[in-house]
C-alpha cells in the first residue's frame, strides 16, 4: 500500500479546519464571480441609454458591499490556511527532531552536519510553501475556473468559451512534461544547500585549525566551489520555472486573444450584446491569474513532494538502538558487569572491532581498561550505554541481559564522561545540572569541586551563570573536560564511566580529581579508560587490550610481575616523566 505523504496526512489530521478555510475562499470566489453579471447589467442599460443616476448609485454601493465581503472572506481564509501551513511546519519539524533523538550513533556517522540542517530548515519551509501558496491558490483557481467557465458557457456564449479554453489543454500537457524536470532539478539544489552549509559548519568549527595552518585561502577556494555549484543549481530550476511561467503566461494570453478577437465579432453579428462581451472578458480576466497561477502550483507541489520524499526517508529510517517489545523495568542496577564471549563489527564495516570479550566486572568494583588507540576501548564503553547494540547473550549487568533492560533506565544508572567533551551554549551551571532531574545549587557546586572546576568557575564575573560559547568554546580544554566530570558526578549513579576523560588535564590536577573521585567511586562501578597509566594504576582490576582482545588482565602489581605490555607502556611512561621533571 502507498504511504500517504505528509502533507496528505497533515490535511487529514486537521480536514475540518481544512474544509473550513476552503468554504471561507470559496464564497470569496462566489462573490467575485457575481461582479461581471453586474457590469453585464449596467453596460447593456448604459448602451441603451436605459440607466438613471439613482441606478448607477445603487450599483456602485453593490459593487462595493461585494468587494468589502469578498476582502473579508478572502482575509479569513487566508488566515485559516496560511495559519495551517505554520502547522505543518512546526509539526514535521518536531517529527523530524524526535526521530533524530531516537537514531544510533551509526546513522550520525554518515551524514554531514549541513545535510541534516538543509532538512530540517529548507524541506520543510517547501513542505509551507505548499501548505501556504500552493492550496491557497489551488483552492481558488479551481472555484474561479470551474464557475466561470460554467457562467461564461451558460450566461454568454458556449462555443465562444469551448474555443477560449481549447488551449487550455496544451498547459495541462506542459506541466506533466515539466514535473520530472522540476522535481530532479530542486533534488539537487537541496544536495547543493546542505553541502555548503556542511562546508561552512566544518570551517566554524575548525577555524584555529585553518588559521594555523595558513589554509584561509584553500578553504576560500573551496567554498566558492560549493557556492558556485549551489548557484548553478538554483539557476536550473529557475531556468526551469521560468520557461515554464512564460509558456503558461502565452497559452492564457493566446486565450485572450481568442477571446478579443471572436467576441468582438458576435458583437458585431449581434450573437451577444456589448454587455455580455464585457461579462465575458471579465470573467476572462478574473481566470487569468488562477489559471497563470496553475504553473507556480504545480512547480510547488513538485519542489513538495521532492521534500516530502526526502523527509520521509529520514522519518521512515528504522531506528537500531531501541527498547525490545514489552520491555519492563528491572530492579535498580547495582553495578555488576559481565561480557560473555562478546565479538562486535560496526554495521558498515567487515572487519570485528571486538573479538571474544570475556570479563567480568564485580559491583562497586573498579575497572581500568588501556591499549593503543583504535585497540577497542571506546565501543567496549559504548556497548554498555547500548550507543550500540551488542549481540545477544554476550553482555549482561546485574545477571540481566543488557538488550533486556529499558534504555531510559539504564542510561539513567550510568554517569559517562567521552572523550569529546560536548558542552552546550547555555550556562556552567545549566551543562553541570544536564540531566532531568531537578538538582540544588549546593548540589552543582559540590559536584564542581569533586570535579577540581569549581575554583575555575567562580574566577568567572558570572560564576556558575556564565554563558559558554558553542560547544563550550569559551572553556579551556581541561576545564570542559573538568565540567563534564561534574556533570556525571551530579547524577550519583550506580555505574561510573571515564572514556580517557582526563587526558586534557595536567598529572597534578589529575591527582587531585582522583583524590577526590575515591569518595564517589566507594560502592559505584567504575570503569576508566586511559593513555596515561598513573590514572588507573589503583584499579582494582586493568585488563590491557590490542587489536579488539584482551591480551592482558589484573592488578596493577600483577601485571607488572607479568613484564608485558602493560609494564613495558608504564615503564616508558615513567622514563618521560622523569625526563621532562
Amino acid at each position: 500500500m502507498k504511504s500517504n505523504t505528509l502533507f496528505k496526512e497533515h490535511m487529514l489530521q486537521y480536514k475540518f479546519s481544512y474544509m473550513i478555510g476552503t468554504a471561507l475562499l470559496s464564497i470569496s470566489c462566489l462573490l467575485q464571480l457575481y461582479i461581471p453579471q453586474v457590469l453585464e447589467t449596467f453596460t447593456d442599460q448604459l448602451q441603451g441609454m436605459s440607466i438613471t443616476s439613482e441606478e448607477i448609485i445603487s450599483l456602485a454601493w453593490l459593487i462595493a458591499g461585494i468587494g468589502i465581503l469578498l476582502a473579508v472572506f478572502r482575509a479569513t481564509a487566508r488566515i485559516a490556511l496560511l495559519r495551517l501551513a505554520r502547522l505543518i511546519e512546526k509539526n514535521v519539524r518536531q517529527r523530524l527532531f524526535v526521530k533524530w533523538e531516537g537514531l544510533s550513533n551509526e546513522y550520525f556517522s554518515r551524514q554531514r552536519i549541513g545535510d541534516l540542517m538543509s532538512h530540517a530548515v529548507n524541506d520543510i519551509n517547501i513542505l509551507r510553501e505548499v501548505g501556504m501558496m500552493g492550496v491557497f491558490a489551488l483552492v481558488e483557481a479551481a472555484v474561479l475556473i470551474v464557475i466561470a467557465i460554467a457562467a461564461m458557457a451558460s450566461t454568454v456564449h458556449a462555443g465562444l468559451t469551448a474555443l477560449v479554453m481549447l488551449p487550455l489543454p496544451v498547459l495541462a500537457y506542459m506541466a506533466y512534461r515539466f514535473r520530472t524536470q522540476i522535481e530532479v532539478r530542486t533534488t539537487r539544489v537541496q544536495e547543493a544547500i546542505g553541502q555548503l552549509t556542511s562546508r561552512v559548519q566544518e570551517f566554524c568549527a575548525g577555524i584555529r585549525v585553518v588559521k594555523a595552518y595558513v589554509q584561509e585561502e584553500q578553504e576560500l577556494d573551496k567554498f566558492k566551489q560549493d557556492n558556485e555549484l549551489n548557484v548553478a543549481t538554483n539557476q536550473k530550476l529557475i531556468e526551469s520555472n521560468s520557461f515554464f511561467t512564460a509558456l503558461s503566461q502565452a497559452i492564457v494570453g493566446f486565450s485572450y486573444l481568442l477571446s478579443v478577437v471572436f467576441g468582438g465579432l458576435l458583437v458585431m453579428r449581434s450573437s451577444i450584446t456589448l454587455g455580455e462581451f464585457v461579462a465575458f472578458n471579465t470573467y476572462l480576466t478574473m481566470l487569468i491569474p488562477p489559471v497563470e497561477n496553475l504553473g507556480r502550483v504545480i512547480n510547488v507541489f513538485q519542489r513538495g513532494r521532492a521534500a516530502d520524499i526526502r523527509l520521509r526517508s529520514i522519518l521512515n529510517t528504522p531506528a537500531a538502538v531501541v527498547d525490545a517489545e514489552e520491555v519492563q523495568r528491572v530492579p535498580d542496577l547495582k553495578g555488576h558487569i559481565e561480557f560473555k564471549g562478546l565479538s562486535f563489527r560496526y554495521p558498515d564495516q567487515s572487519r570485528e572491532v571486538l573479538e571474544d570479550i570475556q570479563l567480568t566486572v564485580p559491583a562497586g568494583s573498579s575497572l581500568a581498561i588501556v591499549g593503543k588507540v583504535g585497540s577497542g576501548k571506546t565501543t567496549l564503553v559504548h556497548l554498555l550505554l547500548r550507543l550500540y547494540n551488542p549481540p545477544e547473550g554476550t553482555l549482561f549487568m546485574d545477571g540481566i541481559d543488557i538488550r533486556s533492560i529499558p534504555l531510559k533506565q539504564l542510561r539513567q544508572s550510568i554517569g559517562f564522561v567521552p572523550q569529546e567533551h560536548m558542552l552546550f551554549s547555555t550556562t556552567i551551571g545549566e551543562n553541570i545540572a544536564f540531566d532531568p532531574k531537578e538538582y540544588t545549587f549546593k548540589q552543582i557546586t559540590e559536584a564542581a569541586k569533586i570535579a577540581q572546576v569549581h575554583d575555575n568557575i567562580i574566577e568567572f564575573p558570572r560564576q556558575f551563570d556564565t554563558s559558554l560559547g558553542e560547544r563550550g568554546v569559551s572553556l579551556s580544554g581541561g576545564q570542559r573536560q573538568r565540567v563534564s566530570i561534574a556533570r556525571a558526578l551530579i547524577k550519583e549513579p550506580s555505574i561510573l564511566i571515564f572514556d580517557d576523560s582526563l587526558s586534557a588535564v595536567d598529572a597534578e590536577t589529575e591527582e587531585r580529581i582522583l583524590a577526590e573521585l575515591k569518595r564517589m567511586m566507594k560502592n559505584r562501578t567504575t570503569i576508566i579508560t586511559s593513555h596515561r597509566l598513573s590514572a588507573i594504576r589503583h584499579a582494582d582490576q586493568i585488563v590491557v587490550m590490542d587489536q579488539g582482545r584482551i591480551v592482558e588482565k589484573g592488578t596493577h602489581r600483577e601485571l607488572m610481575k607479568q613484564g608485558g605490555m602493560y609494564a613495558s607502556i608504564y615503564h616508558m611512561q615513567t622514563m618521560n616523566r622523569v625526563m621532562e621533571g
